[in-house]
């Protein structure tokens, strides 16, 4: 019927109470003060503004006793492939032998070795027929097996040490191959509890360099040691420096054979931080003039910012004349 509303479109329309109008004069609910507004999210800002503060504190320079220096990383690839080089050359020297001229040098190696652990015997003479017959070795052209030779023998050597309980004198094997070494490690501090604080690695980087020491192979350049070995050599050497022919040795004697560890180092691994290694060095040595020096000369090269701040650090301490006398017990990887 016309005017009429269908059904349907009833049933669209709401019931006449189910929307009202507001009350002239009543409220909702109260919405937050314009002041309030200001102050919302104040949490997260406080909590940013603390680690603003606190970043910039820590990158403000402030005087520190030097007391820390690099120590070179250890490529774990490069070591690896090290040691499966040397474990090659052993394996073979045991499976076919030796020629008898290296087999000579081997010998010679022993018997100095005990002369040198303190065994009666004429170091002098021992010394002249190890180069006599690494010269006949040579020119019989066997340098792949005096590399086989220093392969096993170092193998040698790290065995004997591992078998060596630390208590009493050493067996002639150890004696033989190692020289003196038991007593510098004794002397050093480099053996405990658990027995020598060396690892495998690094024993067969001290070996084999004072193998090539003993022959005056080290500058032949099938001998010479890669720049992982040099690493893992003075990484250790840094970490137990030698004390000498004293067990006691001071905080700076310490830090002046770390000095000569690290230049003798950075001849040869240019991307070692020789500057800031200096730098912090000499602040323990109380040479604050030779330490600014090396320290300014680090801050100003181009690039390798990692470590800057401490070098500002340490340059404050020297400007300010102080002598240091914190041990040097602190290291820290290099790059």
């Amino acid at each position: 019927m016309e005017g009429m509303k269908s059904a349907t479109e009833a049933s669209l329309e709401p019931p006449g109470d189910a929307v009202k109008e507001a009350k002239a004069g009543h409220k909702g609910p109260p919405g937050p003060r314009p002041f309030a507004r200001l102050l919302d999210g104040w949490e997260l800002g406080a909590i940013t503004v603390g680690l603003v503060l606190a970043a910039a504190l820590l990158a403000v320079p402030r005087a520190a006793a030097p007391g820390v220096f690099p120590i070179p990383l250890v490529d774990l690839t490069e070591a690896e492939a090290t040691r499966q080089r040397y474990q090659a050359l052993a394996d073979r020297a045991e499976r076919e032998g030796l020629p008898f001229e290296t087999r000579a040098v081997g010998d010679a190696l022993r018997r100095l070795g005990l002369v040198l652990s303190g065994v009666p015997g004429d170091a002098e003479f021992l010394d002249r027929l190890l180069t006599e017959r690494v010269q006949a070795a040579l020119a019989a052209g066997q340098v792949e097996a005096l590399q086989r030779l220093r392969a096993v023998q170092a193998r040698l050597f790290v065995r004997a040490l591992h078998e060596y309980s630390w208590r009493g004198p050493a067996g002639n094997e150890l004696l033989a191959l190692g020289g003196d070494f038991v007593t510098r490690a004794r002397r050093n501090g480099w053996a405990g509890p658990e027995g020598c604080l060396a690892s495998d690695d690094e024993l067969f980087a001290l070996y084999t360099r004072r193998w090539s020491d003993l022959t005056r192979l080290r500058d032949d350049a099938h001998f010479k040691p890669t720049l992982g070995e040099l690493r893992r050599y003075y990484r250790f050497l840094l970490l137990y420096p030698e004390l000498g022919a004293g067990t006691d040795a001071k905080p700076r004697e310490r830090a002046a054979m770390r000095l000569r560890y690290v230049e003798a180092l950075a001849r040869h691994d240019t991307e070692y931080p020789l500057a800031l290694a200096r730098g912090s060095l000499l602040g323990e040595l109380g040479m604050m003039q030779e330490s600014a020096q090396a320290l300014s000369q680090h801050l100003a090269r181009p690039g390798g910012a990692e470590w800057n701040l401490r070098a500002r650090n340490y340059l404050l301490f020297a400007a300010n004349g102080q002598a240091s006398d914190t041990g040097g017990s602190g290291l820290f990887d290099g790059p």
